[in-house]
């Protein structure tokens, strides 16, 4: 039996009311005090762009705020093909559920703009505050229906100063393009690649590892935070059969999944113990880090041991398939798309 047009438009119609389109904000909208501000502050950048080699290589420009994630949101969810706007101008552009990825001067206005009835639901995070008390405890604002953050770690560490983030955290980690950060073909071999970040905190002194490691056989390449290439990283990382990564704490561990996305394990050196701008805390290298994608160590002699299993039996790890299933961009939009959308708006 044929289907009426009308029947096929009623389903249209239906279909549009269930998929609902969120806004993804990273600066404020051209209204109120920023109706002038706001403009003339993006052609500066855009003019700093321009002229200026190293304003580009702060990542300004197509992705704002944290580029890693705030370009995994917006192409996850066009992969996906959900409905959304990256970077609306005015207010009659913002869908029902907002979600200002970074930024204290977008997130105040768009808790403004919630209190004058332009947005039904907002979200807000990860990469807006490193300790909730910043900005006079912006992130806190009841307006707020969800606060994003990366890590469970982070939800311990916002609620000492705001009991209620607790039940108010959305726990959700940025993705990685898996088309990107690929595997090549390559024989199994002996090459590991040691990852240092010590602009986290203090770490162990990486060259008793990297002396153990070539005494084994293996060669070593050193690799420290912010002294390479996104390109760099992902040669060396295509061509080595196992990574050693040394972090006081990560929020979410990008790096981490870009070499698991290329098929490459980690051992990562674990501690709890951490500090956010001289605060303790009790935090993670890698919050991420599961059975299928590598394992953790806390000494040179469990690293010893680590190190020996995962020789034994290379197989265990299926760090490539863990990512295709958790942690692509499209996996996690989906993911955060699905809660935000689906969460009880707050008055």
């Amino acid at each position: 039996m044929a289907t009426s047009p009308h029947a096929n438009r009623l389903g249209e119609i239906l279909e549009s009311v269930v998929v609902q389109k969120i806004s993804i904000l990273v600066d404020p909208l051209w209204d109120g005090k920023y109706l002038l501000s706001e403009p003339l502050r993006r052609l500066a950048q855009k003019v700093l762009q321009l002229v200026s080699p190293a304003y580009r290589r702060k990542g300004v420009g197509k992705y704002r705020g944290h580029p890693a994630v705030t370009r995994s949101l917006v192409e996850g969810l066009t992969t996906a093909g959900l409905p959304f706007n990256y970077a609306p101008k005015f207010t009659w552009q913002l869908a029902d559920t907002v979600v200002v990825l970074s930024g204290p001067r977008p997130l105040a206005h768009a808790i403004e703009l919630k209190r004058r009835g332009k947005i039904k639901r907002l979200f807000a995070g990860p990469t807006i505050v490193s300790l909730a008390s910043d900005h006079k405890g912006l992130i806190a604002a009841p307006e707020i229906d969800g606060v994003i953050v990366a890590g469970d770690w982070v939800v311990d560490l916002f609620a000492q100063d705001f009991p209620d983030i607790r039940r108010k955290a959305v726990v959700w980690p940025a993705g990685v393009d898996t088309d990107v950060w690929r595997p090549i073909d390559r024989t199994p071999g002996r090459n590991v690649l040691v990852f240092e970040k010590p602009a986290r905190g203090e770490i162990p002194s990486v060259s008793e590892y990297i002396s153990h490691l070539r005494d084994a056989g293996y060669n070593v390449t050193l690799l420290t935070y912010g002294t390479y290439t996104l390109a760099e990283y992902r040669s060396l990382l295509q061509n080595s059969d196992l990574m050693v990564g040394f972090s006081r704490h990560e929020t979410q561990g990008i790096a981490w999944a870009e070499a698991w996305a290329t098929d490459t394990p980690t051992l990562i050196w674990f501690t709890e113990d951490g500090r956010e701008r001289g605060r303790a805390i009790r935090s993670s290298p890698a919050p991420y880090l599961s059975p299928e994608n590598g394992a953790f160590f806390v000494n040179l002699d469990d690293f010893k041991n680590e190190l020996a299993v995962w020789e034994l039996d290379r197989s265990r790890f299926q760090p490539r398939k863990w990512t295709l299933e958790n942690m692509s961009d499209e996996v996690c939009a989906r993911d955060l798309y699905g809660r935000v959308t689906n969460s009880p708006a707050r008055r």
